[in-house]
């Protein structure tokens, strides 16, 4: 029995040492993960830090994977990143025939929060936004721009195959268009005169209730409800699973239900 004793604790003094050697291993990796010469996936953020970028000017925007974009409207454009300091070498914004490209090229990630970068615009008018991020997508304060054209699809554009992130807007537009064939959310408040929905398919859910517009127009194809609130006119066709919900009943309403979804008001 002494014997088997001496053998039990020799395993477990062994067994201490290895764990304790392991245990010091990985407090040397997370010490050595600060700085930019680590590898993505074990580079600590470091300290939050805004950098202004300087382009030219853009009235379109495309943002790639992994980044949060907030959108202002003003007189002067500006364009600001905000990330870990360790990151920031990894984000960019370019821009490309009339373009703002922003792209996040931290992908891999074991020891940092996911969601830490965000790209501040300030711009006097922007005609479409196109979301490949994954993250969010919003505005500060009403965007006064008169024609915005809201897109997260990749039919017709195959490297945009990221299309489940959201959208959180304030508008006050003559014409607003959402084009969507994934699984993206919308919230959307203000006022438009036209408001134009297709969703192609998927399961993109699209709360605009709080968005009064004149013409309602519509081609829904997806599985999810799409909230409108128009005020004169409804029209187009539904396709798919996918109900249409109005919170108000205009004066002229026009529109095919081909399959399941339905239109519903819920006045």
């Amino acid at each position: 029995m002494k014997i088997v004793k001496y053998k039990i604790q020799r395993t477990m003094c062994h067994l201490e040492r290895t764990l304790r050697a392991y245990l010091m291993l990985f407090a040397l990796l997370l010490i050595s993960c600060n700085g930019d010469n680590v590898p993505d996936c074990f580079q600590n953020a470091g300290d939050l830090t805004r950098k202004t970028v300087e382009v030219p000017d853009f009235s379109t925007i495309t943002v790639f994977e992994n980044l949060n974009l907030v959108l202002k409207q003003g007189t002067e454009q500006e364009v600001e990143i905000e990330t870990g300091e360790f990151l920031l070498n990894e984000v960019s914004a370019e821009v490309v025939d009339d373009r703002l490209i922003l792209r996040n090229d931290n992908g891999c990630n074991f020891v940092r929060d996911y969601g830490l970068t965000t790209v501040y615009v300030t711009a006097p008018n922007i005609s479409q936004i196109r979301s490949s991020t994954g993250l969010l997508i919003s505005s500060d304060g009403v965007l006064d721009y008169p024609e915005i054209n809201l897109i997260a699809e990749s039919f017709t554009n195959p490297e945009t195959e990221t299309t489940d992130g959201s959208f959180d807007l304030q508008l006050n537009a003559t014409t607003v268009r959402i084009v969507v064939n994934g699984i993206a959310y919308f919230k959307l408040g203000g006022t438009t005169d036209n408001f134009t929905v297709t969703v192609a398919a998927g399961d993109s859910r699209i709360e605009a209730e709080d968005l009064a517009a004149q013409i309602v127009s519509l081609n829904h194809r997806g599985s999810n409800d799409v909230f409108v609130n128009p005020q004169q006119r409804i029209e187009g066709v539904i396709r798919g699973t996918g109900n249409v919900i109005s919170i108000n009943r205009p004066p002229e309403i026009e529109v095919e239900e081909l399959f399941n979804g339905r239109l519903i008001f819920n006045d």
